[in-house]
This record gives structure tokens, sequence and C-alpha cells, in this order.
């Protein structure tokens, strides 16, 4: 996981062309005038997901990872906490969603808040807990770009 502000993004441009192409395209976008949905930036490879949800109580939020995609994400309004733990210390919930590559945990892990000039990056080995919040669950908007795998230099 890596979790840095956008000003300070392109130090991780090294990771791989895909890294790049999706800050290029965050900082490129005028995200106010997007409404929810998916966006392609390089078709499957690389793209978009502009999600607006109600938060949820720490309690009720599940932990997530991705086998075929690093997962970038971005609260873009809203007042969001994040969880990570390592999936080797969270407890699988149901089955893995190919179709959605979302395999769902439960556990604990450490909260980390959210804010809209920084980004979280996360590798499949990353288990992250979205859209927490530490008060009344309440409307959030955020940029989840997801970077296939074969886009990146690990």
């Amino acid at each position: 996981m890596i979790r840095a502000l956008l000003a300070h993004a392109s130090r991780y441009y090294g990771l791989g062309w895909g890294i790049r192409r999706a800050f290029e395209f965050i900082t490129q976008t005028d995200f106010s005038g997007l409404s929810a949905g998916r966006y392609d930036v390089e078709g499957d490879r690389i793209y978009a997901l502009i999600q607006e949800k109600n938060s949820q109580r720490l309690c009720d939020a599940p932990f997530e990872n991705h086998q075929r995609h690093a997962d970038l994400q971005m609260t873009l309004s809203g007042d969001e906490w994040v969880g990570y733990c390592p999936v080797e210390r969270l407890t699988l919930l149901g089955d893995y969603n190919a179709q959605t590559d979302v395999q769902l945990y439960t556990g604990t892990g450490s909260l980390q808040r959210s804010y809209n000039d920084s980004f979280a990056l996360f590798f499949p080995e990353d288990g992250h807990q979205p859209y927490v919040t530490m008060t009344e669950p309440a409307p959030l908007r955020k940029l989840v770009m997801r970077i296939r795998l074969d886009t990146l230099e690990l």
C-alpha cells in the first residue's frame, strides 16, 4: 500500500506505465463534471470508476482486495476513512468474484482518513476497507482507478 499526496504522484511513475497513465488521467480530468459510472482510460487495462454511495460504519464495512488489478483510490467529496490490513491477516468472506475482481474479507486493521488531495494505491496483497465513517453514514463521492497488473513493473 502507498499513501501520498497527489502532488508527489510522479515519484511512483517508475512502478509502470499504467500508474503514470492513471495519474495523467487524474490530473487532466475535471471530476465535478462526471457522473457516477465507469470511464475507460486504456480499455480494460486501466479504467476509472466514479462512485457515489453512503459511507458505512466500521462494523458494517468489509475489507476487499483484487487479484488482477491495483486499486488507486481518491476521495472526491465527503468524509472517508480507509482501513488497511495485509490479506494474510484477514478472514475470507464468501467467494472471489472473478467478474468484478473482488474478494471480500472480515477482520481489523489500521485506519487513516482520506483527503481529496491525496491517494491510496493498493496492490493484491493489501486488504483495504473503503467507505468507512467515524460518525453517521453520509454521502461520499470517490474515484477508483483500476490498473491491471500487467501494466506495472513489479
